[in-house]
């Protein structure tokens, strides 16, 4: 093949070898995003993607591409249904980044179980004593809450239970009987659980699915865990939650606005745990998902079906 890929310099080398034997002209570039796909609109074929949102003008301007792939699971960037409109399709690798999400969303849990970020508030401030004295918990013997069962889901209910968890499951209306963990409604779920995890899609009825109401049921010893999407938490309402203690502490990985304004009450609060979207970001993550986008493009721009094309 003689197509044109444009691709991001953080690509592993994974993906680079799968598009070098298939014999693709690359073009390594920052960032794949409006402007550079603009800048080679009359050539490229292909685009390998990060989370740089793409405008629904620029899919009509491309005269020659094929797909966008997009290295990971979400796809909250793309539009899917616009892109298919003018002949582009759009993947991404399920499997590329569920390991590292998982492990992420364990190692927060942990940190927030013997309040670190509050500890390390009063050590910043020298307040060595008032650091010492304070106390966490064990983890063993409480309750997870996971909502969305999917591969991430799946793979931190697994590291849960291996830490002596009781994990419980609301996977919306998408009826799916899990591996360990008791399946329950939301309700219940957000009434009995220490530490509730975030790992189902944004849809208009999970937009906003922790809001005002939804903390008021929860413990006000319970934690929010986020390390999907940002859509899904109203941050206007966690903040005030966090604040008057409705609960009790959060680790934020994803937010609705990235990067997360410097203006934001968020970093001003010592009991929030607050990482920039690296959840998945992992060296061993970038080589699975590196090749997975390289092996999608090669199969497209060859003339066969992806193995992993978002329909919607």
């Amino acid at each position: 093949m003689s197509a044109t890929v444009l691709v991001p310099t953080y690509l592993a080398k994974t993906g680079y070898e799968v598009l070098q034997q298939a014999g693709l002209n690359i073009i390594e570039v920052p960032n794949v995003d409006n402007a550079t796909l603009l800048k080679y609109q009359d050539e490229v074929a292909g685009a390998i993607m990060g989370v740089s949102p793409i405008d629904d003008q620029t899919y009509a301007q491309m005269k020659q591409l094929k797909i966008l792939a997009r290295i990971g699971v979400g796809f909250d960037s793309l539009n899917p249904v616009e892109a298919a409109k003018h002949g582009i399709m759009v993947t991404i690798t399920p499997h590329s980044n569920a390991i590292s999400v998982a492990e992420s969303t364990i190692g927060a849990l942990l940190n927030l179980s013997k309040d670190l970020p509050q500890r390390t508030a009063l050590m910043r401030a020298g307040k060595w004593r008032e650091a010492n004295q304070a106390q966490g918990h064990d983890i063993d013997g409480k309750v997870i809450g996971i909502i969305g069962y999917g591969r991430i889901g799946h793979e931190v209910e697994k590291r849960a239970a291996a830490l002596g968890i009781r994990v419980l499951i609301n996977n919306g209306n998408r009826p799916k009987v899990p591996e360990i963990g008791a399946p329950v409604a939301l309700d219940e779920l957000l009434e009995k659980s220490d530490y509730i995890t975030l790992s189902t899609r944004v849809t208009d009825e999970t937009t906003h699915l922790i809001n005002a109401t939804t903390l008021a049921k929860m413990k006000d010893t319970a934690s929010i865990i986020n390390f999907g999407h940002g859509a899904l938490v109203d941050t206007d309402a966690l903040i005030e939650a966090l604040k008057t203690g409705v609960i009790h502490s959060a680790a934020l990985d994803v937010f609705e606005e990235e990067p997360l304004p410097t203006s934001s009450e968020l970093y001003k609060l010592d009991n929030v745990l607050l990482s920039p979207h690296i959840g998945g970001g992992t060296i061993e993550a970038m080589d699975r998902g590196s090749w997975g986008a390289a092996t999608e493009v090669v199969r497209v721009l060859a003339g066969q079906e992806p193995r992993w094309a978002v329909r919607r």
